[in-house]
This record gives structure tokens, sequence and C-alpha cells, in this order.
């Protein structure tokens, strides 16, 4: 008698036939919806169980991460704020890690939410030599590399984040790769990184990449870069050369002038007078008047008095509140002012006008007063606003 070994296949197949002779009793209708039903099942199932496997994948992280901020907390705390620079060995006895514990990914993970809760915490107390220690003991710098090489563009991008937000470093060949990579949004982290800590000229992107969109979003992290490296005693970049280039992009040369105005760069401000008086861009012109005017800069009145004549209602506004901003003093300034507030035809404009004269000084305020006596009925509801805190809507023009 000969025997036959079934293959492993053959039950399943054998099911299957089974199933296919028995539908095809039915008509063709019934068949659809059976087959539809049976898709829609399969992938309620699968749904469900991806959840389910999500959940606790989750759940182990999240006691994981627990157990070590309980047990790592305060020795990490005492590493970080040592006012003397440790060794990798000494940091290494202070934690007292298991001999020959290798950090895997998972671990690696589980320790971020506790360097961040701490960073957060501690601030400017954290000694940076020790906390560079701390991160090369918990081989953080090995794994942030490996996320960014990995596959996964959401697992890059989140290494970026993560390398920023723990004040971190990166080799420059790991990051610069992406620089120049078509997804946008690991486009936008990897310039970051490379403008955070980059030592050779990090800035050189944004002035060559005639594709760059300059959007309001890179306006404030760009701006929490170029602070960050002000703080921690990194060169900066020449905003006067981003401002004089072909503009490419206008609203970086408008973030070069008005980070020059935040930082309150002085020694720029004759290079921001002599592009005023040869811009004819209302956006850029207004930047550039904003920042004279907050710098203080007096011998920008002339040119302030010279354009604003020629000036569109938006601009006459910012002009006016920079010559109230300078506050020289000028006698010749606040003339000025009180007759464009006798001209103007713009209530915004009016209304701004006599907010400067009032706040111009001992002089300002009795030109107020005389305006406000010299003046016909139609204009004594500005001066009330004026006067009136609780009114005073040019706060707000």
């Amino acid at each position: 008698m000969e025997y036959y070994t079934l293959s492993r296949y053959a039950y399943w197949k054998y099911y299957i036939l089974i199933l296919y002779y028995r539908l095809a009793e039915y008509p063709p209708v019934v068949r659809a919806w059976f087959v539809f039903g049976a898709i829609c099942v399969l992938l309620l199932v699968l749904v469900v169980l991806g959840n389910t496997l999500r959940y606790f994948s989750h759940y182990r992280f999240e006691r994981l991460s627990r157990h070590n901020s309980r047990r790592y907390w305060k020795r990490m705390r005492e590493i970080i704020l040592s006012e003397r620079t440790l060794e990798l060995a000494e940091v290494s006895s202070i934690l007292e890690l298991p001999k020959n514990y290798k950090m895997k990914a998972r671990q690696c993970r589980s320790f971020i939410p506790t360097l961040l809760e701490l960073k957060r915490s501690l601030g400017d107390r954290i000694s940076r030599p020790n906390w560079v220690r701390l991160l090369q003991v918990l081989k953080m710098p090995a794994y942030f590399e490996d996320q960014i090489l990995s596959r996964s563009t959401r697992e890059r991008v989140q290494a970026f984040k993560d390398v920023a937000d723990l004040d971190g470093n990166l080799k420059e060949a790991v990051a610069s790769r992406y620089l120049f990579t078509k997804d946008r949004k690991l486009q936008m982290h990897a310039r970051l990184h490379a403008a955070r800590f980059g030592t050779s000229y990090p800035f050189k992107v944004l002035e060559e990449d005639p594709n760059l969109v300059f959007t309001k979003e890179m306006v404030v992290k760009y701006h929490n870069v170029l602070v960050y490296r002000k703080e921690n005693g990194l060169a900066m970049p020449n905003f006067i050369r981003w401002c004089n280039r072909v503009p490419l992009n206008e609203e970086l040369r408008i973030f070069a002038v008005n980070e020059i105005r935040l930082f309150g760069r002085k020694e720029d401000c004759a290079e921001l007078l002599s592009m005023l008086q040869s811009s004819r861009e209302e956006e850029f012109s207004c930047a550039l008047i904003r920042a004279l005017g907050e710098l203080k800069y007096v011998p920008a009145e002339k040119e302030f008095c010279h354009r604003y004549l020629s000036a569109s209602f938006t601009e006459r506004q910012v002009l006016a509140e920079a010559m109230g901003t300078i506050g020289s003093d000028n006698p010749e300034i606040l003339k000025f002012l009180s007759d464009d507030f006798l001209q103007s035809t713009d209530y915004v404009t009016r209304m701004i006008l006599l907010r400067v004269i009032y706040n111009y000084g001992a002089r300002g305020r009795e030109e107020f007063y005389r305006l406000k006596e010299s003046t016909a009925g139609e204009y004594q509801p500005y001066f009330s606003h004026i006067e009136c805190d609780l009114i005073d809507s040019s706060r707000y023009a």
C-alpha cells in the first residue's frame, strides 16, 4: 500500500476549494456580498490587532520610561549640576549602569523623556560639559545617528527634533546628506540642525538655494537658532550680506533686517539707511524703517521726512512710529508730525500721528495740548482717545 504525504498547503487548499464550490451554488450578487463582507471582517481584525499591539508597545515603553525616571533622575541631576567637570568614568560610576550594558534603540529612546524633563526643569543651571558626557555615557549620539540613517523618514525627523531639544550634536556629514532632500519637512530639520551646530558657514544653504521658501514657521525657528548661537558664543551670520543679495527670496531679506533690529546691531544702521534710500519695495522698506527706529538711529530722521511725502498710508504709519521711537526731541520733527496731523485724510494715520506727538517728551505733550485747543470740534474725539487709556484705539491701529 502506498502512502502519500500531503504538503502543508494541501489542507488550506482543501478548505478553500470546499468554500469555493459551496459559494458557486449561490447567485453572483450573494457571492459578491460574501467576498465584500469577508474582506471587511479581515480588515477589522487587522485593525484591532494592530491597535492592540501598538497599545502594548506603548505601555511597555511608558513603564520603562517611568522606571528609568525613578532610578536615574537623582543621579542624572547630580551629574549635570556638578560644578566640577566630570570624566566619562565618573559619570558612568554615578549612574551605576549594569556592567556590559548595551543601550539598544528602545532603551535609548526610553531615556529621552527623563532627559527632556531635566533640561526643561533645570534650564541654565545645567553644566554643559557634564551634560555632553552624560549623553555620551547613555550612547545617545550613536542612537541619533542610527535613527537619522534609517529608512523611515518619520524616525529621521523625530531624531532631528530630539537632538535639538536635548541640545545634542551630530557629525556634520550625517546631517549634510539631507540638506537638499526632496522631503520638505526632513530638509527643513536638517538645515536647522546645520544652522544650529555648524562650524563651517552654516547658513550657506539659505543663500544658495534658488527654490528656498522662507515661511513664517521658518522665521521663528531660525530666530531661535540664532539666539542659541549667540548665547553659546558661536559665530553669527553676516545679515548685511543677506540683505544685499539679489532678492531670490524677499522674506529672507526682511528676516535679516528684523534680526539686526532684534539683536540691536547698531553698527549696521548706516548700511540699512543706504538700503532704505534705494528701496522701492514697501514691505522691505517698512522692515528697514522699523529697524532704524528701534535702534534709535538719529541720522535716519532726515530720510524719514523726505520719504514720508511720497509714501503710502501703510509706510507713513511706520515712519511716524519710527520717528516717535527715536525720540530725538527735535523740534523740526515735532512740527513735521503736527503739520501732517492737520493735513492727513486717513483716520488711522491721524490717530498714530497724534499718539506719537503725545509721547514725544515734554515738547510733544505741550504740542498735543496746543493742537487740542486750536483745532476744530471734529478733531476732539482723537484727543479723547489718546488721553484715555481705556479707549485708546490707536494702540490697535
